[in-house]
């Protein structure tokens, strides 16, 4: 892959923050190095993969955490 394009530079290609030039430079690029369209793909699906997670808590977590919050209150009533 190419110093031109480090990480940053793909995931704001990827993320739509680029400009039209930055994209098409990329694409000239990809064109002739294997290695940095790998990279492109890797971190696309990956991109492509964060929708699918859940990123809510299970309710164990919650009620430990409130747990402890009622647990860290009780000596500041005393």
């Amino acid at each position: 892959m190419e110093n031109n394009y480090n990480l940053n530079k793909l995931v704001s290609i990827i993320y739509g923050e680029a400009s039209f030039e930055e994209y098409f430079s990329l694409d000239d690029k990809m064109q002739a190095d294997p290695a940095l369209r790998i990279e492109f793909r890797r971190l696309y699906d990956s991109f492509q993969e964060l929708d699918k997670i859940s990123l809510n808590p299970s309710e164990n977590v919650i009620n430990n955490i409130l747990q402890y919050s009622k647990d860290q209150l009780r000596p500041t009533m005393s």
